[in-house]
This record gives structure tokens, sequence and C-alpha cells, in this order.
């Protein structure tokens, strides 16, 4: 997702556990176990596609330019209405223009959540995933897994 590319391996991997969920052999007791499964599959496949949609997602040149072009704007009017020196002027628009600047870092940040400092972990994913692999593995005879 950091190369805004989705992963063969991964797709693979997910129609894999989709199989081995549907084809687990469980008891008629233990249908609750497999409705457990099936849940977590679904709010796992509901995550990556959310996750896959949000990669290539972003914000158009058009707006980043109008952006730009606003916050100059602004900035060149703060500058105008300070043309006389003084301290306080100086500081407000260095204020003013270094949270404008900020503000567009901000969404350049969140433009692309997988690439930045701010980036996304996979870590809810391999958290549900480990779910259900400990859900299979309480579900098939002598706990053995049927993917490996």
């Amino acid at each position: 997702m950091q190369r805004r590319k989705e992963s063969q391996a991964a797709d693979a991997r997910f129609q894999l556990l989709w199989q081995t969920v549907e084809t687990v052999n469980t008891d008629p007791a233990d249908n609750q176990i497999r409705g457990q499964l099936l849940s977590l599959v679904a709010a796992a496949h509901q995550s990556r596609e959310t996750r896959l949609f949000q990669m290539t997602q972003s914000v158009p040149g058009l707006i980043w330019s109008l952006l730009i072009m606003f916050a100059s704007a602004l900035i060149g009017c703060m500058l105008l209405f300070a043309a006389e020196e003084s301290i306080s002027k100086a500081v407000l628009v260095g204020v003013f223009t270094s949270s404008l600047t900020l503000a567009l870092l901000t969404v350049h940040v969140l433009d692309f959540p997988f690439q930045s400092a701010l980036q996304l972990s996979s870590r809810d994913f391999n958290v549900t995933l480990e779910k259900v692999d400990h859900l299979i593995a309480a579900a098939q005879p002598h706990g053995s897994r049927a993917w490996e």
C-alpha cells in the first residue's frame, strides 16, 4: 500500500482464508464458532476494501493549486496591511503564515495515509487474522489448520 499497489499475495491469502472458513467442518453444536469466523472474516474483508479504496484517493491537483493560491493571497494581504514596520505586526504575519503552512502540510500528510509519518499500521488487520486463526484451530479436529 505504501507503493499505491494492491498486493497479489495478500489477496491470494485472503481468498484462501475465505475458502478455509467456508469449508471448515463443524458440528451442529459448533455453529456459533462458524458464525464468529464468518463475522471476523467479513470485518477483515470490509477493512481491507476500505484500505484499498483509501489507497487510491488523494486531493486533486486543481484543489492543491487553489489551496496554495488562496494561502498565498491571504499571506500577501497580511503583508500589505502590515506595511508599517512593527514587531507585533511582524509576529502576526509570521504566526498567520506558519498556521497556513501547517494546515497545508497536514493536508499533505493525511493525503495518503499509507505513506507518511502518520501511516496506518496493519496491526488491526493482523489482530483480526490472529483471532480467525485461533477460531479455525479450535474448530478443526485435533487443532490442525486447513491452510498449512
